[in-house]
């Protein structure tokens, strides 16, 4: 195959380059695209001699990308994903007919506030229409924002990111929960019980580090984080049946507290608020579809109680 002439490639590999890299297995993107093994094999042994470069290596049960192959695919993936929803809806956006898959990326918690009320409007609205939720770092988030592989973030601005948008969608603050027979007794900790505690804490950064750790190295306190977790809807269980102090949303607290077995204690700070924003990149900010879905989340966060004071 001539590597010298874009028109001799044949399109349709990119895809299937595509579906091995999201996949990695060639089994499983066989699978994806109602391929056999051995025809996906050929495949890439095509695009392998057009790029000049082996583009996967298998490690284990893992066909891992290579440098090029990443560029590549960082590159194709936008275009790829707009031909195909274009197909879809065939060039225009009627929600009542779409078959389109959104792709949000949603905490445990944002899902467990948001996701039934977007469920219920989409499913009045738009039958046809599927969701994809992804649970990432922030630091992955941008990246797949700009890969095209997300179509919505939700969650706490985090500086500024050339090429992404955000609206806000309401206030939260940060919390803690403890059983209800906790030696903590008031409605406000001290200083005192915050250091001598021990933590349950969230944290959806690579680091590890989040709001309740950042806050506690500035107070010179020593550490007392027993855990640190992605899901945040596992803090109360573990809190239930322990002396741990778990750091949440006041939203997210008030949801267990109201069950009993739980109450709220405010940490000894002057704000603990955040805001919770929905993300896109600015390629989508005019396209149809995405403004769709982005008044529908925006719809539901709207609808939600406003914030108790505590």
């Amino acid at each position: 195959m001539s590597k010298t002439n874009p028109s001799n490639l044949d399109l349709n590999l990119l895809v299937i380059l595509d579906t091995i890299f999201t996949e990695q297995s060639l089994t499983l993107a066989g699978n994806k695209l109602f391929m056999s093994q051995s025809a996906v094999s050929h495949a890439l042994a095509k695009l392998r001699d057009y790029f000049d470069d082996p583009l996967f290596i298998r490690r284990g049960n893992i066909m891992e990308p290579t440098p090029l192959c990443k560029t590549i695919h960082r590159n194709i993936t936008p275009s790829l994903k707009t031909i195909t929803q274009s197909l879809h809806d065939r060039g225009e956006f009627d929600p009542s007919s779409s078959k389109r898959t959104f792709c949000l990326g949603l905490s445990d918690y944002l899902c467990k506030l948001l996701l039934p009320g977007i469920l219920k409007r989409i499913e009045s609205q738009a039958p046809g229409i599927s969701i994809r939720v992804v649970q990432m770092t922030y630091e992955k988030r941008i990246e797949m924002l700009q890969s095209g592989k997300l179509d919505v973030f939700l969650g706490c601005p985090r500086g500024h990111n050339a090429g992404v948008l955000k609206e806000k969608l309401f206030d939260d603050r940060e919390v803690c929960v403890v059983r209800n027979d906790h030696p903590i007794k008031g409605n406000v900790m001290n200083e005192e019980e915050m250091a001598d505690s021990e933590f349950a804490a969230l944290s959806l950064s690579e680091s590890g580090l989040g709001f309740l750790e950042d806050y506690l190295y500035r107070k010179g306190v020593q550490r007392k984080i027993k855990i640190v977790l992605q899901q945040e809807t596992v803090i109360p269980s573990l809190v239930e049946n322990s002396d741990l102090v778990g750091s949440v949303a006041q939203r997210l607290a008030e949801m267990y507290a109201v069950k009993g077995r739980l109450r709220i204690v405010r940490m000894p700070l002057e704000n603990t608020g955040f805001e919770v924003a929905q993300h896109w990149h600015s390629l989508n900010d005019n396209d149809p579809a995405q403004k769709w879905i982005r008044s529908i989340i925006k719809e539901v966060a709207r609808s939600l109680p406003p914030l108790k004071l505590r």
